[in-house]
């Protein structure tokens, strides 16, 4: 895990050192079934690099709720570019709040402006639970010991993002 914050570290701090941020915010939808369909972020663009934080707004319709931070690099404006980021999911059980860490890596390309200030981005991901841990259950770290450990901890997504942005 230092490792792969140290290799964002090197990729990311260039570019946030020569460019004035620009920020954003608006709707991710999803279209996967590990997560609820619709959440709010925003962040911060420097550069070549976008950091984005989202939040899951729909936490009232099943006590589970969702933080994601990301950070989004390509070689230009409108390539196909890297996403990478951390997902911490709550989930209530009768024995209390259980944590679910995912690690999440994905690729993602923007999409024709609707409008100026209006932008649209596609991505597809995979997540996966590195450790899960509270509600009273023992702590459980990312194991691939069967087939069904596989489907119950790597999840497949896509989602676009609608957004405004003030560059």
């Amino acid at each position: 895990m230092q490792r792969l914050v140290l290799v964002l570290a090197v990729l990311t701090l260039p570019a946030i050192a020569t460019a004035s941020p620009a920020w954003h915010a608006g709707l991710n939808v999803r279209g996967d079934l590990g997560t609820h369909p619709i959440r709010a972020g925003g962040g911060l663009e420097f550069g070549r690099v976008d950091t984005m934080l989202v939040l899951d707004p729909m936490f009232w319709t099943d006590g589970q709720h969702d933080l994601e931070a990301f950070a989004f690099w390509a070689p230009c404006s409108k390539a196909w570019g890297i996403l990478a980021g951390w997902r911490t999911s709550t989930i209530g059980l009768l024995g209390g709040t259980q944590l679910q860490e995912k690690l999440v890596l994905g690729i993602g390309a923007p999409l024709p402006r609707l409008a100026k200030h209006i932008r649209t981005r596609f991505a597809f991901e995979i997540a996966t639970v590195v450790v899960k841990h509270g509600g009273d259950l023992p702590t459980d770290w990312i194991s691939f010991a069967s087939g069904r450990d596989f489907i119950d901890l790597v999840n497949v997504g896509m989602f676009v993002t609608v957004e405004y942005a003030s560059n």
